[in-house]
């Protein structure tokens, strides 16, 4: 990210020196001479770091160092000071000044006093960042793979994270782990170095979009007491996360295409045109080219979305992949609940994965969360699950098996009672491993009458 400083001071060769050693090293600098010039180029600029003299024609430097100070006390100054000047350079200080350096200085020293003043900076904003955001969603960055579809995805994931790849699309149901691909993606790559920064344009009000992804000034609309950052400058160097993006209003998406194709934008309030460098994951449960056709989302964005996408398969066409996930978040659940779950029975495991799972992995884990929270045992039973998720899994064919009910209505006949309840009895059997009390349990009535009904 181009980041911006302005120099203060009234000797020219120490003005023009200043603002020629700084573009050299990659910042946009300007110069003025004086303290008025000095708040109109700061008002109109709003720049990263302030060099400034501390003895001006025109004032004195303490003063502009108050002034700028309370409009943006998020800004770094570094302040120059003449020899025998040092108490002047302590107030400075305390006033809120980075560092100082005397006259006479080496251009490479005060240059070094704005990169580290800079790189505070950024450490001050990403703390910020982090200490808001809820850090108790993601338990780990490594996916479940178990199944030969999760496997062939994450070997895509790979080669994405490994080339770069700025812009990348996930699309899937809602709970199928985008956001858990979104970091994997982000650790898998060099932008690791940087910052994984999220925003759900779901719960973002339209009128604080454009405010949340590209920050604003102070003064730019009624409630801005303080420049704000954008969550697009804190994903400088890392990647910025855009979670159902297509709930984003059709202005924002508009502003969101010019910065993917500049890689540039302007705060809100603000005239500075600033670069970002960051990697872009985006992420959707919803028809974007249905949205297209209906004209709620942009078709140039879309295109510019969708050249790299990867989809993630809901979990009941995974069902491979339950039985891990049902221990990892097993042992989440462990250290949530000071719980000591070994795992799970193999027939509570056949009836989670014959289960349709609408929900995806969220709803597994709360159904997980839930079991642990109300029983503290050793082994997850099918006691343990909602009464409901028995009979749903239940209602479902057996994978792979010819329905003994379509061949008892066959030839158009209609099946009796006794049919069809002795086909449910036989698969309930059939789950449970032959077990007859814990079929007897599934089935809501005693081993006894199950015993006469196998008769």
């Amino acid at each position: 990210m181009t980041q911006h400083v302005l120099v203060v001071d009234d000797e020219p060769l120490i003005r023009q020196s200043l603002a020629a050693a700084l573009a050299r090293e990659g910042y946009q600098s300007a110069a003025v001479a004086g303290a008025s010039e000095a708040i109109d180029a700061f008002n109109r600029e709003r720049p990263d770091a302030v060099v400034v003299d501390l003895v001006l024609q025109d004032g004195h430097g303490l003063d502009l160092l108050r002034r700028m100070r309370s409009d943006a006390p998020e800004t770094k100054f570094l302040v120059i000071t003449a020899q025998g000047s040092i108490e002047a350079a302590v107030e400075a200080m305390k006033l809120g000044a980075y560092d100082f350096v005397r006259k006479p200085f080496d251009l490479a020293e005060v240059i070094a006093g704005i990169r580290n003043a800079l790189f505070t900076t950024k450490l001050e904003q990403r703390v910020a960042y982090f200490a808001q955001r809820d850090s108790g969603r993601i338990q780990s960055n490594e996916m479940v793979c178990a199944s030969s579809r999760m496997r062939a995805l994450m070997d895509q994931a790979s080669l994405i994270a490994s080339n770069d790849v700025p812009i990348v699309l996930l699309l899937g149901e809602s709970g199928t782990g985008k956001q858990l691909l979104a970091h994997a993606l982000h650790e898998r790559s060099a932008a690791r170095a940087g910052a994984f920064v999220e925003l759900n344009c779901s719960t973002i009000p339209e009128t604080l979009v454009e405010s949340e992804l590209f920050g604003h000034e102070r003064g730019a609309f009624s409630d801005a007491r303080a420049r704000k950052l954008g969550l697009i400058e804190v994903a400088e160097g890392g990647t910025l996360f855009l979670d159902e993006i297509g709930d984003l209003n059709l202005a924002a998406q508009a502003k969101l295409l010019t910065f993917l194709e500049q890689r540039a934008f302007r705060r809100l309030g603000g005239t500075a045109v600033r670069t970002v460098n960051a990697r872009i994951v985006a992420a959707t449960n919803r028809d974007l080219p249905a949205m297209v056709q209906a004209r709620a989302f942009r078709d140039d964005l879309w295109y510019r979305l969708s050249g790299m996408t990867l989809t993630l398969p809901p979990l009941r066409e995974r069902p491979e992949d339950i039985a891990a996930l049902v221990q990892r978040l097993l042992n989440e659940a462990n250290r949530m609940y000071a719980r000591h779950w070994r795992g799970a029975s193999e027939q509570t495991v056949a009836v989670l994965q014959r289960y349709r799972w609408p929900g995806n992995v969220r709803e597994l884990r709360a159904t997980i969360n839930r079991a642990a929270l109300m029983n503290d045992a050793e082994l997850l039973e099918l006691a343990h699950l909602p009464a409901e998720l028995i009979a749903a899994a239940m209602a479902e064919p057996e994978p792979g098996s010819n329905s003994e009910l379509a061949r008892a209505t066959a030839l158009g006949g209609i099946a009796t009672l006794a049919e069809v309840e002795a086909v449910h009895i036989r698969r309930v059997l059939a789950l449970c491993q032959g077990n007859k009390s814990a079929a007897a349990q599934l089935l809501g009535i005693t081993r006894q009458t199950l015993a006469k009904k196998l008769e």
